[in-house]
């Protein structure tokens, strides 16, 4: 019985420590992306929406191949729950919760507008995202010098307002909404959700220009044609080319060494006999 004892009494300790979670807060633009890690004893996800007093939605359980709402990759240490692009119905507090519901960490998400500054010529076009709304979701404001102007509200494109605004706007289901700039294209885009909520606030400027190559824009500052650089530079790659065939061909000559003697013949030399007596040499005159 008194083992039994300390074993509650550790267990008790033990989920007294778990319940102290960890506290964060971040911050996205609306139509980032929302990346959780969950701990090794986190056995669900819930999220309480900030919009929404008392409500508890819960989005992972342990064990599910699927999640309610985004998805969950890795495993261990590295498993982790996204949620590709937030909008402000996802502001809220994300709680990991253990097998016995008590707390391990919560995470407060904050949404914010996108801000996002675009360049463009004349007669060109640029688009507009939804950034994580609905194409019917969305009302586009335009802010010039002469006031504002509603280009789409709800999806539906305004045209009885398109001729104070003087460009052509066309939606598009995945890719949000087109505009192609004219002389009066120059202001700020603001994108609303259905609550009125801003989403994005696109600043467009026009330009009569894109920005080129810095090397060609400092010849020309400096009175260089463009031309004569390039061909300077074939001349030059040429020259290289040249001189690298050259010494490969070079390096690949075998020299081999000379068949013949070299120089004047070495001196003849008798090699001397064995040492031994020396012997009278008679001579025999034959009659």
């Amino acid at each position: 019985m008194m083992w039994i004892a300390v074993v509650l009494l550790a267990a008790s300790a033990a989920l007294h420590v778990e319940s102290y979670g960890v506290h964060g807060r971040e911050r996205l633009a609306h139509g980032r992306m929302l990346k959780i890690y969950l701990s090794k004893n986190c056995h669900s996800l819930v999220f309480e929406p900030a919009h929404d007093v008392g409500a508890r939605n819960v989005y992972w359980v342990k064990g599910r191949t699927t999640s309610t709402k985004g998805h969950v990759s890795g495993t261990g240490s590295e498993r982790r729950w996204y949620l590709d692009k937030v909008t402000y119905e996802d502001e809220g507090s994300y709680i990991q919760a253990d097998l016995w519901d008590n707390l391990i960490s919560t995470v407060r998400v904050v949404v914010t507008p996108r801000h996002i500054y675009e360049k463009r010529m004349l007669d060109e076009s640029f688009y507009i995202s939804m950034e994580g709304i609905q194409l019917y979701e969305a009302t586009l404001v335009y802010t010039g010098e002469d006031g504002n102007v509603t280009l789409v509200r709800d999806g539906m494109i305004q045209q009885g307002n398109l001729i104070n605004f003087g460009g052509q706007v066309k939606t598009h289901s995945y890719s949000g909404i087109e505009i192609t700039l004219t002389n009066t294209s120059q202001g700020l885009y603001t994108l609303r959700d259905r609550k009125g909520r801003v989403v994005s606030i696109t600043k467009m400027e026009l330009t009569d220009h894109h920005d080129g190559n810095p090397l060609l824009a400092l010849l020309l500052l400096l009175g260089i044609p463009a031309g004569v650089c390039c061909c300077c530079r074939k001349k030059i790659f040429k020259k290289k080319a040249t001189m690298a065939t050259t010494n490969q061909s070079t390096s690949d000559t075998v020299h081999l060494p000379p068949t013949g003697p070299v120089g004047p013949s070495p001196p003849y030399t008798t090699v001397p006999g064995p040492a031994g007596p020396v012997r009278p040499l008679f001579l025999v005159r034959l009659k």
